[in-house]
């Protein structure tokens, strides 16, 4: 009867953990690189949870690791973990590289039905961002394109 138990409960969290688009390993990797270390964030998993249950502006999940430190962490290095780490429909959205400040970002995307799952991760000179988000497509397509998303940009 315990094993059964056991069984069910180890397939619902397999079930209802979704699929993390090598956050983990891209995570991981940037991880190793001396100088660097992840800075925690206090009650993100209880916000990680909030949005996955109430699905605040068409958010569905969103995952996010946070480095400091006075690593080198190279651009190149860092497209190599991602070439690597994620695959299966991901595509490069956007890449971009500051000559004068070396900062530096990159967006993955994959449509999934009716979200999108986007890997972004970014760096300036002592900090790096890795977010995950599986955000609603036609929610996202309305604040980028619509009236009402340019209207926010303009004000600010």
């Amino acid at each position: 009867m315990t094993k059964r138990v056991i069984a069910v409960v180890a397939l619902l969290f397999v079930a209802a953990v979704p699929l993390q688009a090598g956050f983990g390993e891209v995570v991981d990797a940037i991880a190793r690189t001396p100088g660097l270390h992840r800075t925690p964030i206090p009650f993100f998993g209880l916000a990680r949870f909030v949005v996955r249950v109430a699905h605040p502006e068409g958010v569905h999940d969103v995952q996010l690791a946070t480095f400091e430190g006075n690593g080198m962490l190279d651009r190149r290095d860092v497209a190599a973990i991602l070439r690597d780490s994620i695959r299966d429909g991901y595509y490069p959205v956007v890449q971009t590289r500051s000559n004068r400040t070396g900062e530096w970002s990159f967006i993955f995307a994959r449509p999934e039905g009716k979200t999108i799952d986007m890997l972004i991760v970014t760096h300036d000179h002592s900090d790096t961002v890795v977010v995950r988000a599986v955000v609603d497509g036609e929610v996202f397509a309305r604040e980028v394109n619509g009236e009402r998303g340019v209207t926010k940009m303009a004000k600010k």
